[in-house]
C-alpha cells in the first residue's frame, strides 16, 4: 500500500475502535456504488472505494500485479455532516477525532474525497477525484470481490 491508503487504514482503525452508535440513514452526496480514482479504468481497476448506504471503504487487490487478495475495509459510517466547501463529513465509531473524511459531488458519477491527517504540527490534507463505476463495467475479478463484500451493489449500474 502506498503511504495515502496507509494513513486512511489507520484513520479507520482509531475510529472504529470507539463504540458503534448506527445511524438509520447516511446521507452522502454521492450514489451507492463502486468508486475509484479517475485516472483508473473501470474494467482494470484493482483499488477502490464502496459506498453500500451504511459503510465505506477501500475494497483493493494487492501484491506486485494486483494478483492477491482481494481484501476490504469497510468501516460503517455512524453519522454524516456537512462541512465548508460543499463537503459531507464521514463519521466511524462514535467520536471525530483531529483527522476527517469528506465528499462532495462533482457531478454526475463524478466525486471529491478529500481526507486531513494530523501530521506533526499541521494537518496533511490529500484530494483524489474520483469516478463511479456501474458493476457491468467492472472486470469479473473486481464483480467477484464486490459480490463477496458488498453484495448489494453487485447489481448497481
Amino acid at each position: 500500500m502506498d503511504g495515502r491508503r496507509g494513513i486512511r487504514a489507520a484513520m479507520l482503525l482509531g475510529a472504529v475502535a470507539a463504540p458503534v452508535m448506527a445511524q438509520s440513514a447516511i446521507s452522502l452526496p454521492i450514489a451507492k456504488g463502486f468508486w475509484t480514482n479517475d485516472n483508473q479504468k473501470c474494467a482494470t481497476v484493482r483499488h477502490g472505494y464502496v459506498f453500500d448506504g451504511k459503510r465505506w471503504g477501500s475494497l483493493y487487490y494487492y501484491g506486485p500485479n494486483g494478483n492477491m487478495g482481494p481484501a476490504a475495509e469497510l468501516q460503517p459510517i455512524t453519522q454524516t455532516r456537512a462541512v465548508g466547501g460543499g463537503f459531507t463529513q464521514m463519521q466511524f465509531g462514535g467520536f471525530d477525532g483531529a483527522g476527517y473524511f469528506r465528499v462532495k459531488s462533482t457531478g454526475p458519477d463524478r466525486a471529491l474525497y478529500r481526507v486531513g491527517a494530523p501530521f506533526r504540527e499541521e494537518m496533511q490534507v490529500m484530494d483524489e477525484m474520483l469516478i463511479r463505476c456501474s458493476y457491468a463495467s467492472l472486470s469479473p475479478k473486481m464483480k467477484a470481490a464486490l459480490k463477496r463484500f458488498a453484495p448489494a451493489l453487485a447489481t448497481v449500474k
